[in-house]
């Protein structure tokens, strides 16, 4: 999504240390598949005023075209120099240089081919034109170039009455293959009259996308019944939905009535609580308080939330940003031998941690994984009864880290009968059928289709005409990861890898920076430029 996020879901994690290694650039003519092979890279020294890149980059230009390169790069002051080879914008022509000035380069990204005995992974891209996918991506790099540009991850959405409305975003805060996942949404819409559902997925971001595997869930629910999904991906079908009789959180304050119904009006952490940050103060937190149901063991807590911003600052700005152009280097080397520890912080840390009070203290039972701050997601938990009188729960979270629409309590739950569609067609962006990048997306396997910033694709499935009784629930599962671009600013600032911070102190520093800018930052990002459309 930049979602230059990194919120390092451990989820189903398939390390992919095989990485886009494609002589061709991000602009590829015609669906092409490669094999990835293992490269090494040795150190190339630098100087005070220089920094070695030592991983294979890619630099993208303002023109729209790219320079590979392979070993490395010196970044020398105000130019990259090193043996590269660039690609033109409709890949009909390359060059080999030596020298590149700083000032016409967009955005960088670093590649990983040393595979260390992991199975070979196979890629596809697009059947787009050239000229066409030259086109949209030099369109994105002008509008990210010249403003803002928030957001992660790959973006959902469906046709309605004639306007693509957004229903899901995927696989959020998932910076490389270490770090895949897979994300369950639901959606908002019904087959249209011949049977079909049709989906528009967008790379909207300043990033490589890589997509594993696009699946599309139905639920069979009675009329009076919710689907959903729960905080596993796992669909269930609610009931009886009733709202908790207290919502307060860590400033205190009455939530109740701005919570009751889904209407886009969002809780925000108090102004109070996010000046309040500290070292041993991180979290807020908001206590519900609801009536036990008169049988059954469990209740489930139904939410519909998205992330803020404040995550998307603490990767992009903190964790990456202050590494500049050495994040090059921490994303292509570094970054898989760390994921454990960061995956377990970010399990401890960030997200949302859900506890019930057993008369003692407040036991955690259940973690939600950020989600991201572009749609909103509904979700389901179940949260054990451990009274007969009433049910105490604390939602506790990284300040401000949150926008909750709604929150309610469902007395029943059951798991429903899930029927799966695999997509029959996928399109480019000029509506031609691509069979390779479907075979792409079909399993959760090794092959992976890519998409750069400013593609999109059209899935479509077979789904049959809608039906009186029971009432259908669509869900859509994206499973994959991204690799973010660095942009110019970035590659201007801190040189020097330094001792690093602990992952707590860079989450005070970016919630210390997020409290003198959330105004301004949100304002900024519900008015951007969406350059996938």
């Amino acid at each position: 999504m930049v979602r230059l996020a990194l919120v390092l879901l451990l989820g189903r994690s398939r390390v992919l240390r095989v990485f886009l290694a494609a002589a061709l650039g991000p602009l590829v003519a015609g669906a092409c598949i490669w094999v990835f092979r293992s490269v090494r890279v040795e150190p190339i020294g630098s100087s005070a005023d220089s920094l070695a890149i030592q991983t294979p980059v890619k630099a993208h230009l303002r023109d729209g075209s790219t320079v590979l390169y392979r070993a490395g790069v010196l970044l020398a002051r105000d130019t990259l120099r090193g043996r590269g080879v660039r690609y033109g914008l409709t890949l009909r022509d390359s060059t080999a240089l030596s020298v590149v000035p700083l000032d016409s380069v967009v955005a960088m990204e670093s590649f990983r081919r040393a595979t260390n005995g992991a199975p070979t992974a196979i890629v596809s891209t697009l059947a787009t034109g050239a000229a066409l996918l030259g086109a949209a991506v030099a369109a994105f790099l002008i509008v990210c170039s010249s403003s803002d540009c928030f957001g992660n991850c790959p973006t959902v959405y469906a046709d309605s009455a004639g306007t693509w409305a957004l229903q899901a975003e995927g696989f959020s805060y998932t910076l490389g293959p270490a770090f895949e996942t897979r994300d369950v949404d639901r959606l908002g819409i019904h087959p249209d009259r011949d049977g079909k559902i049709r989906l528009e997925v967008r790379n909207e971001a300043l990033e490589t996308e890589y997509f594993n595997q696009l699946e599309l869930f139905e639920v069979r629910n009675a009329a009076d019944e919710t689907a959903l999904p729960d905080r596993d991906g796992a669909p269930l079908a609610v009931r009886e939905l009733v709202p908790a009789t207290t919502i307060v959180d860590a400033a205190g304050r009455d939530l109740r009535r701005l919570l009751a119904l889904p209407d886009g009006v969002a809780f925000r952490t108090d102004v109070r609580t996010l000046a309040g940050v500290s070292s041993e103060r991180l979290d807020d937190a908001i206590y519900l308080v609801a009536p036990a149901p008169p049988r059954g063991d469990s209740v489930a807590l139904v939410l519909r939330l998205k992330n803020s911003l404040l995550a998307t600052l603490l990767y992009s700005e903190v964790m990456l940003g202050d590494r500049g152009a050495r994040s090059l280097d921490w994303i292509g080397r570094e970054l898989d031998g760390r994921a454990a520890a960061l995956a377990r912080w970010q399990g401890q840390r960030m997200g949302m941690r859900i506890a019930v009070w057993d008369g003692r203290r407040y036991h955690q039972t259940a973690h939600i994984q950020d989600v991201g701050p572009h749609a909103w997601k509904d979700v389901a938990v179940l949260i054990p009864v451990v009274h007969r009188d009433s049910v105490r729960v604390r939602l506790s979270f990284p300040a401000d880290n949150w926008r909750i629409d709604r929150i309610a309590f469902a007395r029943r739950a059951r798991r429903p009968v899930v029927r799966t569609f695999y997509f029959g067609r996928l399109l480019d962006a000029g509506g031609r059928e691509d069979p390779s990048a479907l075979a792409s997306v079909r399993l959760s396997d090794q092959r992976y289709l890519r998409t750069s910033p400013g593609e999109r694709f059209t899935v479509v499935a077979e789904v049959g005409a809608a039906a009186a009784e029971p009432a259908r629930t669509f869900l859509i599962a994206t499973q994959g990861y991204y690799e973010p671009w660095i942009g110019r600013a970035g590659l201007s600032l801190a040189r020097d890898a330094g001792a690093r911070e602990s992952a707590d102190a860079e989450l005070l520093k970016a919630l210390r920076k997020w409290g003198t800018i959330r105004e301004a930052r949100e304002r900024a990002f519900a008015t951007q430029p969406s350059p996938g459309k």
